[in-house]
């Protein structure tokens, strides 16, 4: 159950998606939604060993602080009027990272939702990546466009048998048991893996009926697209409102040098999407 749920808001704007998208999961499960706020000093540092005057990192602190009783009454109108029960948690930890500071906050939370990162903007992409990575737990990636909630009605798994899309399948229980519908998509790259694939739907149905949870079984040759490609064109012909993947199945910086379904899902999904590692 997402009882406690993580909105990191550290870089002086405010994601009102990833914010609603936080309310929407938490009302049906009378949740409570925190919005951690504050910036850091050591993201904006380009060279950590270059000297700077003392009165250089005061400055830069105060600064923090300032956009972060911005942001922080930002959120709180926002969230005032939102219905869930939610708090405001700032960060005094300025010497550490966006992304070291996300995690640290994250042990004591069920679910990270944060605002998908866009092309061209590394800071937030690498943000993005570490906290899927170090977290240890799952994180809902929500475009900036998303007005749906994430309660949705018709939810696709991308299911490959991974260690990640097994975390990212029960992870994601709570929004599986109240989606209206579930498919699970399986990209069958030859003969042998088609085999084993026929055996792991039959296991894989029997166990999520178990949970309450009644799916259909989705499969598409590769054929020359890449998984990524595949996995966002059955979500736009089938309607999802939400996609639910295993995030990382390979080291996350082979993927940003030569690309992988994590990076695609990335650049080119335009609904949310649950991610674990």
């Amino acid at each position: 159950m997402f009882k406690d749920i993580l909105v990191p808001q550290l870089w002086g704007d405010i994601s009102m998606a990833a914010l609603r998208v936080a309310c929407s999961i938490a009302v049906p499960l009378q949740g409570h939604v925190t919005a951690l706020v504050g910036g850091s000093v050591a993201s904006s540092i380009a060279d950590a060993r270059e000297y700077r005057p003392a009165g250089d990192y005061r400055s830069m602190c105060d600064s923090v602080e300032v956009t972060a009783d911005e942001v922080a009454r930002g959120i709180e109108d926002e969230l005032k009027f939102s219905g869930v029960s939610w708090g405001i948690r700032r960060n005094s930890a300025y010497w550490l990272t966006a992304s070291e500071i996300a995690i640290r906050h994250a042990r004591y939370a069920d679910l990270l939702v944060i605002e998908q990162p866009q092309t061209g903007l590394s800071p937030r992409r690498r943000f993005f990546s570490e906290v899927l990575s170090g977290a240890g737990r799952p994180v809902l990636m929500v475009p900036d466009s998303t007005v749906t909630s994430a309660v949705a009605p018709h939810v696709m798994v991308a299911w490959n048998d991974s260690r990640e899309g097994t975390r990212a399948l029960h992870d994601a229980m709570p929004l599986l048991r109240s989606a209206g519908s579930v498919e699970v998509l399986m990209v069958d790259e030859g003969l042998e893996e088609r085999t084993d694939a026929g055996h792991s739907a039959a296991e894989l149905m029997a166990h999520l009926a178990r949970h309450g949870v009644d799916v259909e079984i989705v499969r598409r040759m590769r054929s020359g697209a890449s998984v990524g490609q595949i996995i966002v064109e059955r979500a736009r012909e089938a309607g999802a409102d939400l996609v639910v993947a295993g995030g990382y199945s390979h080291p996350h910086l082979m993927e940003q040098r030569f690309g992988g379904v994590t990076q695609y899902l990335l650049e080119n999904t335009r609904v949310p999407v649950f991610f674990s590692h």
